[in-house]
Parts: C-alpha cells; structure tokens; sequence
C-alpha cells in the first residue's frame, strides 16, 4: 500500500470547528437540558460550619413538606469515599462531623427544585463547634487533627541530588524567597450536575453526568456502590468547560445515583453558582520557601524547595490535589534550565476547607512562578539583565534529550529559540529605552518573561491512569465515517481535529466524517481528558485506527483490481491503482462493497469495515515548551495594571488545527490574568468561604484580555504524528510572566513579587510613601 500521494489536506490546516454550528447555534445538549417525566430534582443541606461535630440533624420538618418525595441523610445513603493510602473516610453525606463549610449533610429529594430548595431552609443541624484548622501553620503543628484517627500530614517526600549540599555551599552566591499562590478554582460555565434514571424493563441503571471522562466516572461510580459494570451507561452530554475539575469524582453523584435506584424515579441535581464556589474543588493553595545558588555570571547550580500543600479536608478520590501540585511543581522545578543540583521537600497536609482537586495546568502555573521567579530573583541579586540570567541557564538544543535534576527526561524542544523569538516579537532590545524614558515621567513599564516547559500526555492524570486512547472506526455503507473515542471534550475541538487526522489517513472529507463520544455504550474505554492528552495519544488512536481501516481498503481494492496491495493509492476519496488514477474504486464504492457485495470481497475477508484500535505513545511524557512575553504598565496611585503587549511564542510539535491551539492559548492567558490579578478563594478566622458569588470570586472580563501575537514552532515528538499536548502551557506561562513584569515594572520601589493574586491594594502599600529609586 503506497502512501507516497497521500498529503495532507486537513492536517495543520485551519479547518471550522465542526461542532460549533450547534454550540453556536443554541441546539448544544446540557446535562440541565436532560428532562424525563416524572423526573425529581435534588437540593443540599449544606455545612454552614468548617469543623464540628454533628449533635442532631432534624429533617422531619423538611419531610412533611408537601411536594417532598425523601429527604436522604447517611444513615439513608450510606457510603463512603475510602482513601486506602491515607486512611481517610469521606461519608458521601456527613456523619457526624463535619469538616469544612459546603459539606452536604442532606439531601431533598422533590418535585422540583423550588420545593427542595425551600424544604432545605426546614432542615435543623445541631453543631458542636471544634475549632479548625485553616493554616499550614496549625496544619503541620498538629494540635488538632482534621481526621482524628491521623496526623494532619497526610503525605511527605524528600528529594535530594548527589552533591547537593557541596554544590549549594560553594556557590559565591544565594538568594532566598518564599512564592505563595492562594486558592483558586475551574469555574467553568455550565456548574457541575448528574442525573440518574433506571430502566423500569431492564433494570439497567444510566447516569448522565458533566465530566471529563466517561469511563473512569463509571469505573469510580461501580466501585463505590458496588454496582455490575455491565448494567451501568453513563453519558456525558455537552460539558460547558470543566478544566480538570470535571474530572475529579463528587459525593453528590452517589447521592442521586442512590436516590434514583432506591425511589425508582429519574433523579437530577445541578449545582448553582455558589455550590459551585463551594464544593467544586479547589486548587492551588501552597507555599514554596526557596533557596538558589548561583555564581558570579548567573549560572545557578542548586535549588532548594521545601513545600507545604493544603489539600483541605479530604483526599479526593484518585487524584488528591496537594500531592498532584506538589508533584507537577518540584518534579519540573528546574524547568527549561540546565540546573544540577535539587533539594526538595514536601509536606501535604489536611485543613478544614474544600477538598484540593485539578485546575488546568495542576502545579504547572506555580512550578513555572517559582522556576522564573529565583531566575528574576538571582538577575536582581546580581544587578544583571533577567534575560541574560536566562540565556546561560537555558538547555541547548544539542543537549537534548536532557535529563533534568528531577529525573525527567526532555524529548527535543527549542527553549532557546522560543525564547529569543518572543524578544524580537515584544520588542526587547528597544524596552529599556522606552522604560527609561516612561519612568521620568512618572510611568512605571515593566517587562516580563516566561520559558516554560508543559509535561504532556502523562501515562497518569487527573483523568485517570489509563496510558493509552481508543478509537472505534466504521465506514458505513454510504461510505460516511462514523468515529467514536473514550475522550472527554469539554470545548477543546476534538470532534474536528481527530476527524482532521482520519480524513487525511483515508484520503476523504473531513465533512464526511462524524465523531461521537461520551457514552459508555458506545465509545472505546479510554482515559478521558485530562493533563493535555487528547491530541497526543487519543490523535494517535484516530490514526491507528485510521490506518488499520485504510489497510481494509486497499486489500479490498487491490483485490477487485488485481493488484498488489502496496501498489494502492489514496487520493481525492478514491483507492487506484499507482500511476494510474483511472483504475481504482471510490471509498463508497468499496464501503458498498464491504457490507452489500460481498461475494466481491477477498476469501479471507469479513465483510463489513469496522476497526477498534488503541494507541498506547512510545513516550510516557512529552513535553511542549514556548515562551511568553508581556509588557504592562502599573499605576501606583490607582495599583490597577495594564497589559500593554502580549506575545506568545509556542512549539506543541505538529499541529493539527493551528486556530484550535490559539483558541487555546488565548483562553489559558485568560485563565492566567484572572489567576495574577483577580481569582482568590478566600476564608475568614472561622472558615468561612467568604467568595461565594462572581461578586467577591472576580473573573477576567474580555476587557481584561489583551489582543496577543502568536506564533508557532514546530519540533515534533516522537510518538506517531509528532503532537505534543499543549492544553495547559498558556495557563502555566501567563502569571509568572505577568509577575516578572509587574516586578521590573516596580523595581525602583524595591518590590519583587512572590504571591499571586496581585491585588491593587498590594501595589498601593508596596509603593505608597516609597520614593521610585531608579534601580
């Protein structure tokens, strides 16, 4: 089989979206649009403490009210989340104790949701206050213990190279500085739900659910309510966003499941906005202490990091955010530079706030904040320009593939390049001029930069440890495709890039192709979506498939044209005969023939063409890299900044649909602005969330959003097609460049910026009655 005329045709091409005809349009299919009759809604009773004991809980006002189907607390929904690594129970409705302000206690169950919402308000909680423990301080302190049974260090680890202390103790210099980043969340724009119904004539159980990935939500769900897999469908219909938290498995799910199959009645719960803020998980929260050694010209040759990881008050199941940002941070401390010797330490621990989950880019964004924040620190120690502390640090590309301190191995990428690209884009040499001549005039500019690396298509992610991506392939009788994948898109584009990838493969349209997913009757088990997956290992699924279908096409061709298979071509939606367009079949004509002709097929042949194919990557991890550039201006009367000029420089390997991968990068800029100047989930002495609506918990507005200038480069991975994920990268770039320009811009004040969200009344007090010394 011939593939010498095959070129692609959709592959890096800017190719419409397919899917946005109807998310545009309105006609999308939400979990709040799934409506069945006789269908109940559910409403919480939520924690309004954040550590107590539970004395009395009386539901039987609540019962009585008219329009109340049940009213569920753990005695009547008794499961548990159990942690077997950390030992810790989460009871699916609180029992007993309650551990932080969100915690469901109660579910009602009702005719609608007006009247569950009004039965909560009849719900009495006796609480028994404990005092609760909301800093790393009390944490690691120990003098109360979230989880009695246990001390609040759930989990510990420490990592030193070789040499450490002799490298870190000779170096002529050190720097120290502790980088804080505050709590945040995904805050996508559909909130959370489930629905669960039972098939009165089966008895099989569907669950419909807004998540990442289908199938590990069900393998979660069985595992808990000891359920037979084969009788549970679990669909996912359009997810609006869900950056990693949708990944992550919820209490509230077993709840409507359970009240579902134990009332025999369709059952949904959606979660409004402040549930949302308060029982989605949280991420981030940490604190990095740092130390850096370097010599006289900037080189650094050890970094000390010792870590504190609040996870809140519970594990979440299978993916415990504390360790997952811990470990995503320090595993690429050293980022894109050539630095020796690491010392890490790792402490996470339990408090009583929300649980920690994912967020897009996990410890990428605070990995990256602390990585460029000691280079910023070491260019300031040493009077030196950032930009050269940068240049002799950076990994060459003749040093690739480059083992870091960490033990991570770098597949070939162009740090340098990136780098030296996103300058001339911005504008660098021409700056320190320009910034000179603003800050006579009582203007501070500042510039920043971040190169980053963006570990992708990790064996193991938020979405589960499934190292590999199916796709089920059927070119139906008509010769249309129809392609099915264990994907979980929330707004990515999968259906047109993996339909991009198949279309060249099979030399057809890319509107002749259809791509479902979402459905566990129907799609190939996969891993879902998550940790920047999708392109890297289920695109290479698209393309296995797609070539064990084009294999089925050219023995049925070369068959009907007496020929050898290796002398088949695909071209223009036709198998011929090499050399000879004339001479060959249609891709209909031999789909027709497959399942309607067969007496035509080859004797060793089934009839039919279907495949199913799973792609497992040569490469357990590999990694995108880019650098992004931006310059503000501060107001230090007003501590309001302006984004003046955005550039991003970026190298995902080969790119499938290069307008998907700015659409991308521009939403994780986005992201990056809200997590440097306005998302902090914030709590009082009590424990009490006090950002509980998108009054207090702000988000970058469109005005907030600078145009940007993108540009790509291009060095392909190893694993088939040459993708490397790029999902997270801008979201891990943004805030440490934005941090870096904020603090060249207030230089002269001595201020150096080690804790995001920077809030105006910061830069105010960081400024206020300093004089501007020119540094």
């Amino acid at each position: 089989m011939s593939r010498l005329l095959t070129k692609p045709r959709f592959t890096g091409a800017r190719v419409t979206r397919m899917e946005d005809d109807r998310l545009l349009k309105g006609q999308g299919r939400y979990l709040d649009d799934i409506t069945v009759p006789g269908m109940l809604e559910i409403a919480f009773v939520r924690s309004n403490r954040s550590a107590a004991k539970l004395v009395e809980v009386d539901v039987e006002a609540a019962r009585n009210l008219p329009g109340v189907i049940a009213v569920l607390t753990a005695e009547d929904c008794p499961y548990v989340l159990h942690d077997e690594k950390y030992q810790v129970d989460q009871s699916v409705l609180a029992k007993d104790e309650v551990r932080f302000v969100g915690e469901p206690i109660v579910a009602i169950v009702a005719e609608n949701r007006y009247i569950a919402e009004d039965a909560t308000e009849l719900v009495r909680v006796q609480y028994d206050a404990l005092p609760p423990v909301l800093t790393a301080k009390d944490a690691l302190g120990d003098t109360r213990r979230v989880h009695s049974q246990r001390p609040n260090v759930f989990e510990h680890w420490e990592q030193v190279t070789d040499g450490f202390e002799d490298a870190f103790n000779a170096a002529p210099h050190r720097a120290q500085a502790t980088f804080v980043t505050h709590r945040q969340t995904g805050v996508p724009m559909e909130t959370r739900g489930c629905a669960a119904m039972v098939d009165p004539a089966s008895g099989r159980l569907t669950v419909y659910v807004s998540h990442q990935s289908v199938h590990q939500f069900r393998t979660d769900l069985i595992k808990v309510m000891n359920l037979d897999e084969h009788q549970v469908r679990v669909v996912v219909p359009e997810v609006g966003g869900a950056f990693g938290i949708k990944a992550m498995f919820y209490t509230e799910y077993i709840v409507v499941t359970h009240a579902a199959k134990t009332l025999g009645r369709p059952v949904k719960w959606i979660g409004d906005r402040t549930e949302s803020l308060l029982a989605d998980c949280h991420a981030r929260d940490n604190i990095h202490e740092v130390e850096v050694a370097f010599d006289d010209d900037g080189v650094i040759c050890a970094v000390r990091d010792n870590v504190i990881g609040d996870t809140g008050a519970y594990p979440i199941l299978g993916f415990p955010g504390a360790v997952g940002e811990a470990g995503w941070a320090t595993g690429h401390l050293t980022g894109p530079y050539k630095i020796p010797h690491v010392s890490i330490t790792v402490d996470c621990v339990f408090s009583n706030k929300t649980p920690v989950g994912a967020y897009r880019g996990v410890g990428g964004p605070v990995g990256a904040q602390v990585q460029e924040g000691y280079i910023d620190l070491v260019a300031r120690k040493l009077g030196k320009d950032p930009i050269e502390v940068r240049r002799v640090n950076l990994i060459q590309k003749d040093q690739f593939p480059f083992v870091s301190a960490t033990g991570n191995t770098y597949d070939p990428g162009s740090y340098a390049e990136s780098m030296e690209e996103a300058l001339r884009l911005i504008g660098y040499d021409t700056f320190r001029d320009e910034q000179v001549e603003a800050r006579k005039q009582g203007r501070y500019l500042g510039i920043g930069v971040c190169v980053f690396v963006e570990p992708s298509a990790g064996v193991s992610s938020e979405a589960g440890s499934i190292p590999y991506e199916a796709v089920t392939l059927r070119l139906e009788p008509s010769g249309k495709i129809t392609a099915s994948t264990g994907l979980g898109p929330s707004g990515q584009g999968h259906e047109t890039t993996l339909a991009q990838l198949i279309a060249d493969e099979l030399s057809v349209d890319v509107g002749d192709i259809v791509v479902l997913h979402g459905d566990t009757d129907s799609a190939p088990f996969g891993g879902g979506t998550g940790g920047s997956r999708s392109a890297t290992i289920g695109g290479g699924a698209a393309l296995k498939a797609a070539r064990e279908m084009r294999g089925k096409l050219a023995k049925i061709a070369a068959h009907l044209l007496e020929a050898s298979e290796e002398d088949i071509e695909f071209q223009d939606g036709q198998a011929h005969v090499a050399g000879v367009p004339s001479r060959g079949h249609s891709i209909a004509q031999l789909a027709r023939i497959a399942y309607t002709d067969v007496s035509k097929l080859p004797d060793d042949m089934q009839p039919g063409l279907e495949v199913v194919s799973r792609y497992r990557p040569p490469m357990s991890v590999t990694y995108s890299n880019g650098t992004h550039a931006v310059k503000v201006e501060v107001d230090v009367q007003t501590g309001l900044v302006k984004i003046l000029d955005y550039v991003a420089v970026n190298d995902c390997g080969v790119l499938i649909n290069p307008m998907i991968v700015e659409g991308q990068i521009h939403g994780g800029v986005a992201q990056g602005i809200g997590s440097t100047f306005l998302e902090e989930l914030r709590y009082d002495d009590a424990g009490q969330l006090t950002t509980t609506s998108l009054a207090e918990y702000l988000l970058p507005a469109m005005t907030d959003v600078p145009r940007m200038r993108i540009e790509h480069l291009v060095t392909p991975s190893g694993n088939d097609g040459g993708f490397k994920g790029m999902g997270e990268g801008s979201l891990i770039a943004g805030p440490p460049s934005l941090c870096s320009a904020v603090s060249n811009a207030l230089e002269p004040f001595g201020v150096f910026v080690t804790e995001i969200p920077i809030l105006p009344q910061h830069i105010i007090a960081w400024t206020k009655d300093k004089v501007a010394v020119e540094a």
